[in-house]
């Protein structure tokens, strides 16, 4: 690992009546509290009491193409996250390095070598959650009292919240649930976008190399797939729950009050994976205030129903794909520098990384231009 290019910030605990401080690790280079937009020239960074949401980014492995990267950052600042903690846990590509590095240059991100090394295996051995739960309670114990709410996902799922609206009516209602009965987290489900396993004919490429790749991808599942994002609980599936794991549900969780313990590992799915207790401390948010855009799928794939599904198309809202195509191409000489030479690049795929797409039927070309 390269410490240039991983720096830890201290982890501050402080006692409930803020009497008592304790400072582990030490960081001379980076401020524990972060900027939370990327600043202007010779604009100085915000002040603490303006920050809101820090996403918890869970480990990154094998990210070679900077281009999801890049509009993965741009979406979710625009929607409202002020800062990312990003534990790596391999060095990705130079492309990526080069991508991560301006971000932390603009005080955007927050970097955590989370290799086999730095961990003594611990986050490389066995499995991968051992990494994600590590992360996940480093990064809320890193933002507790700085921000107001974290949100934790993961690299191949975007937050969709409602129109233009981006988080906000989601951090109301679950600020509101915390009011009334002491809610500390609101879970949200996954929605698979299913569109990423369409192999693209030629022409389609062609009318599609402008495209941002989160605009590439606006085709999702109609309903849940279950066991995959669902649990039955009625004959031939009329009624279903996705509470927790059974949507591969994703959550955000309260930062600013101090009162409550965060001394429990998190979990990939809820705050932890007792069901009786989360039902009493979580609010389940409806898709249409927040939801998950899982770009993957494997699980169709694997079941052979990629041919079967039925599709809608959803995309993401143009005021923030403006937004991320403004902020690469008017904006960002940088960013403009590393995407439109990762677009040249034959190393890198046009769609992305992580998945083989395969041909499918006419259905699931005929509104495939509609992005």
């Amino acid at each position: 690992y390269d410490k240039s290019l991983s720096r830890h910030p201290p982890l501050i605990l402080s006692s409930d009546d803020g009497k008592f401080h304790l400072r582990i690790g030490s960081s001379f280079a980076r401020p524990v509290a972060q900027s939370r937009k990327r600043p202007d020239p010779g604009e100085q960074p915000l002040r603490d009491k303006d920050r809101k949401v820090v996403h918890c980014l869970n480990p990154m492995y094998g990210i070679k193409d900077p281009k999801w990267l890049i509009e993965y950052l741009e979406y979710h600042i625009a929607i409202g996250v002020d800062h990312f903690h990003i534990y790596n846990v391999d060095m990705h590509s130079p492309e990526v390095q080069k991508v991560l590095e301006i971000y932390r240059k603009w005080n955007l991100i927050t970097r955590h070598d989370w290799s086999g090394k730095a961990s003594g295996q611990y986050t490389t051995r066995i499995t991968y959650e051992h990494a994600k739960w590590a992360a996940q309670t480093d990064c809320a114990l890193r933002s507790r009292g700085v921000y107001d709410y974290a949100l934790l996902s993961d690299i191949d799922e975007v937050a969709m919240g409602r129109g233009d609206e981006g988080l906000a009516p989601a951090l109301e209602m679950c600020e509101q649930a915390h009011t009334d009965r002491g809610v500390i987290g609101c879970s949200f489900n996954s929605n698979t976008v299913s569109s990423v396993f369409t192999k693209l004919t030629d022409d389609e490429e062609m009318k599609m190399k402008d495209k941002l790749l989160l605009e590439r991808y606006s085709h999702v599942e109609v309903k849940p797939v279950c066991p995959s994002n669902c649990r039955c609980l009625g004959k031939n599936c009329k009624e279903m729950t996705r509470k927790y794991h059974y949507g591969r549900q994703k959550y955000i969780v309260n930062m600013h009050d101090l009162t409550i313990s965060t001394l429990r590992p998190l979990w990939t799915h809820a705050i932890s994976g007792d069901y009786d207790e989360m039902d009493r401390i979580m609010e389940q948010i409806p898709d249409d205030v927040l939801h998950i855009r899982h770009y993957q799928g494997h699980w169709l794939k694997n079941r052979n129903l990629l041919d079967k599904m039925e599709e809608k198309y959803a995309p993401l809202p143009k005021h923030f794909t403006d937004s991320i195509r403004k902020t690469i191409f008017k904006e960002s000489p940088l960013l403009q520098q590393s995407y439109a030479q990762a677009k040249e690049d034959p190393r890198f795929s046009s769609g992305l990384g992580w998945i083989t797409p395969v041909e499918r039927p006419a259905q699931y070309h005929n509104n495939i231009l509609l992005a």
